[in-house]
Parts: structure tokens; C-alpha cells; sequence
């Protein structure tokens, strides 16, 4: 069975007949654990359409593993129809070696949405946090309590990758309404005092 395919498990079937303004895939990269979420805002309401995580085992050569990742991805775009993809940003401040891993799944992540035509953004960790919890220094918990209280996705799940998958989507959600309305606005012009 595809890697894909079990995420329709955690799907709301109605949610796939709504139409949304706009719908992000959220990607928490990793090649052991890659957290996938889809959220989607419809008028002014944000809803969490789906999110899991999806696992590889450690005893397949890595590039099958990620080839299980950019399967898991390419079927997310393709029973969705995002938007746009959003993604974590690689802190090289971890360890050398898992800072690889994530840079390779980054990179089959990246292929896989430019290949179905979408646009990628990249996000800082500190920057989801702030923009979920008002908060740089957050942990895990916070901005799951967050996502729950104040951006109301009372069906957040309780895995941590699959909770950044869900923050990271949201935070391109909110940011692109600003991105939207600053394209809308145009350039300002600033007037001379002299005449």
C-alpha cells in the first residue's frame, strides 16, 4: 500500500467537497518522520482538512525512503490540490548528520511540488512560532495549545511532526492575507514637500 494512501484515513470526507479561498500543504521534514497537514481557509475561517506523520522504516537504503517520502507528498498534492506548499526551514544549528537527513527530505519535498507546479516557502522555526504563539522561545506544547485555543483547529493531532506540519500551513495562511492585500495595495508613493 502507498504511503500516501493511508492518509486518507485521518481525512473528513465532507471537508473534500468544500472549496476553499485557499489550501497549503504543511511539510515538517524528516526521513525517519515527515509531518504532513493540510489546512485550507474558506472566507475568513481556517479548518484543519487532515494531518499525520508519515514514518520510514530505518532498515530501507535511504534513498527508498525518501522515494516513500515524495510518494507520501506527491499523493497529499494530488487528493488536495493545495495552493502552495509550505515548509520548515533546515536549522544547521542541530546535529550535522540529521541536519543531512532533513536537508535530503527538504530537497525530495522541493521536487515534488515544483514538478506539480506549486510554489514553496520556507519558514523559519522561529518564525511559525512566533506567528502561531506570539512567541519565539515556544516549545512543542505551547504551539499545540495554541493552534487548539486561539486559531480554534480543535482536531489538531498530539504527534509533534504532525503538529508542525499544521503550524507551518497556518503560518503561510496567515502570512499570504498580508502577502494578498500588500500586492492589492501597490506601491506608495511618497510625496515631496516642495513644490
Amino acid at each position: 500500500m502507498p504511503a500516501w494512501s493511508l492518509l486518507e484515513a485521518g481525512r473528513d470526507p465532507r471537508l473534500r467537497e468544500q472549496m476553499f479561498d485557499s489550501c497549503v500543504l504543511g511539510v515538517d521534514p524528516g526521513v525517519a518522520n515527515l509531518g504532513l497537514a493540510v489546512v485550507a481557509r474558506a472566507d475568513r475561517k481556517v479548518s484543519l482538512v487532515w494531518a499525520a506523520t508519515v514514518r520510514t522504516p530505518s532498515d530501507l537504503a535511504g534513498s527508498s525512503r525518501l522515494r516513500r517520502l515524495a510518494d507520501a507528498v506527491g499523493g497529499a498534492i494530488r487528493l488536495d490540490a493545495p495552493d502552495a506548499v509550505a515548509i520548515e526551514r533546515l536549522a544547521w544549528n542541530r546535529n550535522q548528520v540529521s541536519a543531512l537527513q532533513v536537508a535530503r527530505a527538504t530537497g525530495a519535498v522541493m521536487v515534488v511540488a515544483d514538478r506539480a507546479g506549486l510554489p514553496v516557502e520556507e519558514y523559519g522555526p522561529n518564525e511559525v512560532k512566533i506567528a502561531i504563539t506570539g512567541a519565539g522561545n515556544a516549545d512543542k506544547h505551547q504551539v499545540r495549545d495554541a493552534l487548539v485555543r486561539i486559531h480554534g483547529l480543535r482536531n489538531c493531532p498530539v504527534q509533534a511532526d504532525a503538529v508542525d506540519a499544521v503550524a507551518i500551513a497556518l503560518t503561510h495562511l496567515m502570512g499570504s492575507r498580508m502577502r494578498a492585500a500588500g500586492r492589492i495595495a501597490g506601491p506608495t508613493r511618497v510625496r515631496s514637500g516642495t513644490r
